[in-house]
């Protein structure tokens, strides 16, 4: 019998390379992301509209994964990424001549539209680099370049700022992202046109743009995102609210547990199934949300990082593989662009409810809601679970 049409090894050159770029515009535009709700109350907006500056940008790549998903399947995935990745990095540089909300606001729209293609095809470019047998725990590595950029990025952001402005760092942070996109000249990738299905934006059918087999897993992924907008996007004003300093940390402790746990949850994952991963992981992720909502120091906050890098880091991943492993290979872009549509509308509701509950509230009132939502998560998908144990997927 021949083993060797598929190897199992994970750590190709162009897998490294792929984690290398991404971790240099992961870290570039996570600079940014927490800066976003105080340069908008800077501008004069009130902590609501706040929110709406910060989850528009989820709102709008909500509406582009679609399209995305057509971008990356039809055409070279490659170049499209390099393209976006590009104009990525330029409309961050916008941010630094907005003079008002009324500028920010349309800036922040193309720039979710921009970024829902160049990150719905990294996914889907660095699938085509891991093997099958794999595949949760190489998901899980793209995804570490993300956490690594939330870890490193807002505490370089918030340095940047502190000692020059919100404009050196909105440039500073866009330079990194258009930098990483022309290292990708050097990626070794050989593009196959797709056969029997199209191409260009030609001969659209609505499966094309979003995988409706896989909107269990839509609401899924939104459920637990929804912790990640409100941390992503309100815990510099929490930890001023309360007078917590180097709330900062929360990031770095966060990156630095998914570093330990992600590997390892998705290697059992790949053995032992999704559930192995979701279930404990709504658990954890709900726990995090509620000690977050009852801190008024630091070191709950950490211990909160740590449970939420644990359920959630280890859940995203285990939630996008399954995605992926019940689509043909000819939808792997189709798949994550399906499976980010729930991340976003969970960090679109995280960002912009956390605005508005807050202001209505309190923080408390905000983070223990979000971790009451992830319960009734856990025990939708322990019932959804036990319905399908066992299903097939797809050879991808």
């Amino acid at each position: 019998m021949d083993t060797t049409a598929k190897p199992v090894k994970l750590w190709s050159a162009g897998f490294i390379y792929l984690l290398t770029v991404g971790t240099i515009s992961a870290i570039s535009f996570g600079m940014i992301g927490p800066l976003i709700p105080p340069y908008a109350v800077s501008l004069g907006a009130t902590l609501s509209l706040a929110g709406v500056v910060a989850g528009i940008f989820s709102f709008a790549a909500l509406i582009g994964r679609p399209f995305a998903s057509v971008i990356g399947d039809r055409f070279n995935k490659k170049h499209m990424l390099m393209i976006f990745m590009f104009l990525n990095g330029l409309s961050t540089v916008l941010y630094a001549v907005a003079p008002n909300i009324t500028w920010l606001l349309p800036i922040r729209i193309m720039h979710g539209l921009i970024f829902s293609v160049s990150g719905t095809i990294n996914f889907s470019l660095g699938a085509e680099y891991i093997p099958r047998e794999r595949l949760a725990e190489g998901i899980g590595f793209i995804g570490i370049t993300m956490i690594i950029g939330m870890a490193v990025g807002p505490n370089v952001g918030l340095l940047i700022r502190d000692n020059f402005s919100y404009q050196a760092c909105f440039i500073a942070s866009g330079s990194g992202i258009m930098l990483a996109s022309m290292l990708l000249f050097a990626l070794k990738y050989k593009y196959t046109p797709p056969v029997g299905r199209g191409m260009g934006f030609g001969k659209l059918r609505f499966n094309d743009l979003v995988a409706v087999e896989l909107l269990p897993n839509v609401i899924f992924a939104a459920l637990l995102s929804l912790g990640t907008g409100l941390a992503s996007s309100y815990m510099i004003i929490f930890g001023n609210e309360r007078g917590i300093g180097n709330i900062g940390l929360y990031f770095v402790v966060h990156a630095i547990v998914v570093l330990i746990t992600r590997p390892m949850i998705g290697r059992m994952t790949d053995k032992k199934g999704v559930a192995f991963a979701v279930l404990p992981g709504y658990i954890l992720a709900a726990s995090a949300m509620i000690i977050i909502g009852a801190s008024y120091s630091l070191l709950p906050i950490l211990i909160a990082a740590s449970l939420f890098a644990i359920g959630a880091g280890g859940s995203f991943p285990a939630i996008q593989t399954d995605c992926l492993k019940r689509l043909d290979i000819t939808r792997r872009t189709v798949a994550t662009g399906t499976y980010l549509i729930g991340f976003d509308i969970g960090m679109t509701i995280g960002q912009i409810m956390g605005g508005v509950v807050s202001d209505a509230f309190n923080f408390r009132t905000t983070f223990t809601g979000a971790g009451v939502i992830m319960l009734i998560g856990f025990v939708c998908y322990f019932f959804y679970s036990r319905k399908r144990p066992q299903e097939k997927t797809v050879d991808v």
